[in-house]
Formats: structure tokens, sequence, C-alpha cells
């Protein structure tokens, strides 16, 4: 199946995801940084808290070179060891950081090359989408450069029930938030195929948060469809989708797993650049 081509990224990672030089990756790394990150990257959701001698199994590295590191780390507060089991964990400093690097993340920054990229690979228009009370809220868009194409354009509120972005972002906000949209908005029909009653669209969201993406066809504009998926913060809280839009005939439905794949790859990748970490928050 096709997939986004992997923007360029400095270094590379083995199999356990530990960053590796390999000499050519950069030429000016050095090798006592790369085992510093592999320390630190060594500490997961699964494994919180490491022993020396775990992180001397897992890194491959002998005790010594491990306690140098990890005590230097400690040191610095990049670490922190507990007295009575021994055993270590990521300190205060990186949250510290963690923090600094949350505060100056744009979503739209972050989600940029992956429109642009995601745009390039399916020749459609491309939406980037944010909540808001009232709708989800077009920032970003890539146009298709097909004479015939489906447009959208920045700064406009979509509604919650059509398209592929609204019902997406209202799937997976809070369960008080999603509740107070079903109970108290009056649903529009934009065509035939919209679905206005509540229920029908509880049943739709239940779907589309199991399966994290929908395919809305003909339902806010005739003859067009959308390919939505969503993308979440570091917290794991929604924080925008991303819509493919296309003309029916240029989208059938043999070609859907492809666009799915590509549309959640896509978010996949920017959630992950937001620190989203899939079971985490």
């Amino acid at each position: 199946m096709e997939k986004l081509r992997t923007l360029e990224r400095d270094g590379a990672r083995d199999e356990s995801g530990n960053v590796q030089d390999d000499g050519r990756s950069n030429p000016y790394a050095l090798e006592s940084v790369v085992r510093v990150m592999n320390v630190l990257e060594a500490f997961t959701a699964d494994r919180p808290e490491l022993r020396l001698t775990d992180l001397s199994e897992t890194l491959g590295m002998p005790k010594p070179q491990v306690l140098r590191i990890a005590s230097t780390l400690e040191q610095g507060g990049f670490l922190e060891r507990d007295p009575d089991t021994k055993r270590y964990r990521l300190g205060i400093r990186l949250l510290t950081l963690g923090m600094l690097v949350q505060r100056t993340l744009s979503l739209r920054d972050v989600a940029q090359p992956w429109v642009d990229q995601l745009a390039d690979e399916t020749r459609e228009t491309i939406g980037l989408f944010v909540p808001d009370r009232s709708g989800p809220i077009c920032v970003e868009v890539r146009q298709s450069p097909r004479a015939l194409r489906v447009f959208a354009e920045p700064g406009r509120r979509m509604p919650w029930n059509a398209g592929a972005s609204g019902k997406v972002i209202l799937a997976f906000l809070p369960e008080a938030e999603r509740e107070r949209v079903l109970s108290t908005t009056s649903f529009r029909a934009f065509t035939e195929r919209t679905i206005t009653d509540p229920d029908q669209l509880r049943t739709l969201l239940d779907t589309i948060r199991r399966d994290e993406f929908h395919v809305g066809v003909s339902d806010l504009n005739n003859g067009a469809l959308g390919i939505g998926a969503p993308i979440f913060d570091h917290h794991g809280r929604i924080a925008g989708a991303i819509s493919l839009s296309a003309p029916n005939d240029r989208a059938p439905e043999d070609e859907w797993p492809r666009l799915i794949a590509l549309v959640k790859t896509c978010c996949e990748e920017i959630s992950r650049q937001l620190g989203y970490v899939r079971g985490v928050g």
C-alpha cells in the first residue's frame, strides 16, 4: 500500500527506537551524546523505572559506562534515583524542557509539511481543522491543482454533522462536550444524505472512535466526499483533524483504503510531533 514519503530526519534508529550513529547520517554527531540520548529513550510508559542492570542489558552497554552517564544525568536533574529501590526514572528537568517545547509548538506549523506532502501525494484538497465550541474551524488549506476540485477556505466554520472533519472532531471530544453538542444543536440537512438525528449521529461517532477515521460521502456537498482522521496532542486530547476532499468520481470506493491510509499516516505523524504517545494521557 502506498505510504507518505518519510520526511527527512537527522540520524537513524534501530529496532528498539534508539538513536544510532552509523558515521554517515551526521558527520558531526558525537557518539558520547548518542549514548546519553539512548539512555534517556530507554525509559518508556511501560518501563518508567529502570535499574542500572536493566539499562545495561537494554542498551548493550557496560555497567560502568551506564553508571557514569546515569550519574551525570542525575546530577543535572534529567534522571532521578530512588534511594530505596535504586531504580532510575526520568527527572523533573525533562518535564521543564518538555513544557517549553509544548509552548513553542503550533499545530499549524507542525502540520504544514505533512499537509503539503499529503496534497502532493494525492493531488486533492487537504484541510486542517481545529475544534471550536460552535463547530470546527478550517485553519489551513492546500487546494487541489486539478480543474475539477472541492474548494475549502481558511476561516470557514464547518458543521458538526456533515463532512469528515466535523464528525471526526466531535467523535473525540470529551464526552460531556460531545453530549452538549448533540443535545443542544439543531442539525441542518445539507443533502439528502446528511444525518440530522442525534441518536444516529451518536452511533456513527462510536464507529469513528473505533476506526479513527471517517469517510463522508455527499453529506455536505452532492458529488463530493471527505476522508478525515484525528490529530491528538501530548495529553491524548483531540487537537484537530485532517480532511481530504475530492469529487466522488475521482475517489471510487476501491481507492478508499489507499487514501484512508495516507490521511491516517499524516495525522499520526503530526500527533507524534505534538508529543502524542498512544496509550498515554
